[in-house]
């Protein structure tokens, strides 16, 4: 773990980037736990139209992503679109706080952040590019460290808002803390940030190269890729749908522990993470992905058994263990499969991020309606079996095609 550090250390502008994964994160840990909150209670807006907000600005986010993330392959030099794309957010996020109404938060919501939001993939491309030099091994374990810093900032954001904001008589002042967040990204790329050092891909903005990339996107192995990680990753989000409900509506709980719970949750993962990074010198990303899986499925079984609060304090430490490799190790399996267009492979993160919000959403819905909250803790193992099963599936082929 320590070369790792040491490798970060070595490269100046890793550690930029770093820090600025961590003060977008910030952005993101500021507003998307209150969205709703404030959508509903503070602004009035109603449960439906909040519901249809959600789904137009997720598939705004995962097309805008998508695209310039491809895009951005061609450019070489990402410094300019990440600082237009972050001064988006914060035209954003600001308007909100400034201006707080129903039309300006669906406007700004489903419009204007999305835009601020792609900025998550490119740096996280332009990490790729700083690690490129490096043996996949050692590349994989130093990615895996900058993702933790994303888990970071949900660590401290949520914590410092709730101190500073606790006597407010809502949330609104977190839109104008995500403002300031993300134009400190956009300085940051615009006076911190260097020329990157790889040049685009030759004709990489146009249309027939964005076609092809396109094309690789909707091949069948990598639509198997896609829809298996989504299951994967998907347990994670179902997981937490499902014990703060238990918790709270059939032991008892208060959420004041959910609070407590997601915050050591969070707390927990971070020293996995890191601990993530160390083993993917020893063993494959595919096998560390799949165990965490499997480990993560068999955790969620813990959930059926609970008959005390105090039980979900125990499971927050197996869950957040193996939860730190389903967070932190898929960006770096899709950047591999493409390591001379790091746009396009992590351009495949607000696709899994998107389709794990389905799978989960799905599953919850069928499984609370025939079984039950501690019954849908089951579905949560068979998702992620069925994940696996994927990803063994086309990993087999693959290996066939090259032998």
């Amino acid at each position: 773990m320590s070369s790792s550090f040491s490798q970060i250390a070595a490269r100046p502008q890793l550690v930029i980037l770093s820090m600025m994964i961590f003060v977008q994160g910030c952005a993101y840990g500021a507003t998307l736990p209150y969205l709703g909150v404030t959508a509903i209670g503070a602004l009035g807006m109603s449960d439906e139209a909040y519901s249809a907000l959600t789904v137009v600005a997720s598939v705004m986010t995962v097309a805008i992503s998508v695209s310039l993330g491809i895009l951005s392959d061609g450019m070489g030099d990402r410094r300019r679109m990440i600082a237009l794309l972050a001064l988006a957010g914060t035209i954003g996020y600001g308007a909100i706080f400034l201006l707080p109404s129903i039309p300006v938060f669906i406007l700004a919501t489903a419009l204007i952040i999305p835009f601020g939001q792609a900025v998550h993939s490119l740096l996280f491309a332009s990490a790729r590019i700083e690690t490129s030099a490096l043996s996949p091994r050692d590349a994989a374990a130093v990615n895996t460290i900058v993702r933790s810093f994303m888990s970071a900032s949900w660590v401290v954001m949520p914590a410092v808002l709730g101190l500073l904001l606790a006597q407010s008589a809502n949330m609104i002042g977190a839109w104008g803390a995500a403002a300031g967040c993300t134009l400190l990204v956009a300085i940051a790329s615009l006076l911190l940030l260097a020329p990157a050092k790889q040049k685009g891909l030759s004709a990489g903005t146009s249309g027939t190269v964005f076609l092809e990339a396109l094309r690789e996107l909707v091949r069948a192995e990598m639509l198997v890729r896609m829809v298996a990680m989504a299951a994967v990753t998907g347990t994670t989000r179902l997981a937490m749908m499902i014990w703060p409900l238990i918790l709270t509506l059939e032991l008892g709980g208060s959420t004041r522990d959910v609070g407590f719970i997601a915050a050591l949750i969070a707390l927990i993962e971070i020293p996995f993470m890191l601990l993530a990074a160390t083993l993917l010198k020893r063993f494959s990303l595919v096998a560390l992905i799949i165990v965490s899986a499997l480990l993560y499925g068999l955790h969620m079984v813990g959930f059926a058994f609970a008959t005390a609060p105090w039980h979900f304090y125990a499971l927050a430490v197996p869950g957040a263990a193996t939860a730190a490799g389903l967070l932190s190790l898929p960006i770096t399996y899709f950047q591999d499969l493409f390591p001379s267009r790091p746009g396009l492979g992590t351009a495949f993160m607000p696709i899994n991020s998107f389709l794990g919000n389905a799978v989960s959403a799905g599953t919850f819905a069928i499984g609370s309606h025939y079984f039950g909250y501690s019954g849908t803790a089951w579905l949560g193992l068979a998702l992620a079996l069925s994940g696996v099963a994927g990803l063994l599936l086309v990993e087999g082929a693959t290996h066939q095609k090259r032998a």
